[in-house]
């Protein structure tokens, strides 16, 4: 079900931190002192100030005390989301916070550590990306457990958005033909601090390739191994996907996947969970419908935060 995961942290922002970027200066040490306390856990003014110098790099709209005001509040909700994620037993690894900054470095052609570099001068700990980025991850796991099930359209919904797409509704209606597949990305992460990594996570991966049998059981059967991401990409049609997909995802049968490759966060595969022959009016209503699923993944994202919130203990110093 696609409730889309939070967006990591756009290639674009950091391409505009780094274009913008001049030399930056080490701003002086000062004083930390606790702001506010999240059930029990304390958030200081050194967190903060760090939150809210990257947030000015990547949201130029906001400064002074709304900038200050907004690094609180996303930090208060990573506290909250990290004592749910522990409350619900899920848990992120190192090494799947070293993915993501490393697919971040590498959408921008950098190294993990040049990254770490460009964001010392402008005075931001890399460490402060990495705890985004955990944040941010956490809140996908969590959602996705939470309303994976319980997301549904309905097709007078289906109905109501194709007709806003135009008034005439023959125009939606084209006798073209293509393919539709409903994928899954799985991706075995790498760790880039383990020699030999990318091989042996290979192996896995053609393991995992040749034991699946269907999605249903796709869920189950990553979890005998460690360190796999399972994305659900939803309903793409052929001219959707990038050409070099097209005649792997056509000659894989459906319930098996393709075969595995190197990807920004490790090794990749997809799997072809559903495929289709549909005209051109069902393709666009596939589309309307993963839009529609987003939107109301997006609400029932933000109800579960502000519920996390109404019950939590926030005191501001």
């Amino acid at each position: 079900m696609p409730i889309r995961r939070p967006a990591i942290l756009a290639a674009t922002a950091v391409l505009a931190l780094l274009a913008v970027a001049g030399p930056g200066t080490r701003p002086a040490s000062a004083q930390t002192a606790i702001k506010v306390v999240v059930n029990g856990e304390p958030i200081t003014s050194n967190e903060i100030n760090q939150r809210a110098r990257f947030l000015r790099l990547v949201a130029k709209e906001l400064s002074g005390p709304a900038l200050q005001k907004q690094a609180m509040e996303e930090l208060i909700d990573e506290k909250l989301k990290a004592a749910e994620a522990k409350r619900v037993k899920v848990t992120i690894t190192e090494a799947q916070v070293d993915a993501a900054f490393a697919g971040i470095a590498e959408r921008v052609k950098l190294a993990p550590s040049q990254l770490g570099q460009a964001l010392a001068q402008q005075g931001i700990d890399a460490r402060t990306l990495r705890a985004r980025l955990r944040g941010q991850l956490t809140w996908q796991q969590l959602v996705l457990n939470r309303f994976s099930k319980s997301v549904t359209i309905t097709d007078s919904q289906i109905i109501a958005a194709l007709e806003k797409k135009g008034a005439n509704r023959a125009d939606l209606v084209k006798p073209t033909k293509t393919d539709e597949f409903l994928i899954s990305q799985i991706t075995f992460v790498v760790a880039k601090s383990t020699p030999g990594g990318a091989a042996a996570r290979l192996k896995e991966a053609e393991a995992f390739r040749a034991r699946l049998n269907g999605c249903d059981g796709l869920n189950e059967l990553a979890r005998s191994y460690k360190e796999v991401v399972i994305k659900n990409v939803g309903r793409r049609t052929a001219e959707e996907l990038p050409e070099g997909f097209r005649k792997p995802l056509t000659e894989t049968p459906v319930g098996k996947a393709t075969k595995p490759q190197a990807g920004g966060a490790g090794v990749e595969l997809l799997a072809v969970c559903e495929k289709r022959e549909v005209q051109t009016d069902i393709q666009d209503r596939g589309k309307v419908e993963n839009d529609l699923r987003e939107q109301e993944g997006q609400l029932l994202a933000r109800q579960y935060i502000s519920e996390l919130r109404r019950i939590a203990v926030i005191d501001y110093k």
